[in-house]
């Protein structure tokens, strides 16, 4: 799994690249560690190349919601993957995270 970070003026993109496996999800939740610095994060996760996600991988991504609004920021998480998007609606993450 490869993650970048860029921030144009306050908005950060998070790209998100490959298979977000347990041993991924930590590297991830690292990878973020400037995210988890700032006061109204405006966030947006590009997951055009995520090719999978485990529950290890759901969890970072609840974490991050659940910061983002406790912070009164703005969490948007786009363009993913028909089997990584199927993950989400069964999981009812696609509720949680996509609307």
């Amino acid at each position: 799994m490869k993650v970048s970070l860029t921030t144009n003026d306050s908005k950060t993109t998070v790209r998100i690249e490959g298979r977000l496996d347990t041993v991924a999800a930590n590297d991830l939740e690292q990878a973020l560690s400037p995210v988890w610095e700032q006061s109204h994060p405006d966030l947006y996760l590009d997951c055009r190349d995520m090719e999978y996600i485990s529950s290890s991988g759901l969890r970072v991504f609840l974490k991050l919601k659940k910061y983002v609004l406790a912070q009164n920021g703005r969490l948007e998480v786009s363009e993913l993957q028909p089997m990584v998007k199927g993950v989400f609606e069964m999981t009812g993450f696609a509720k949680l995270l996509l609307s």
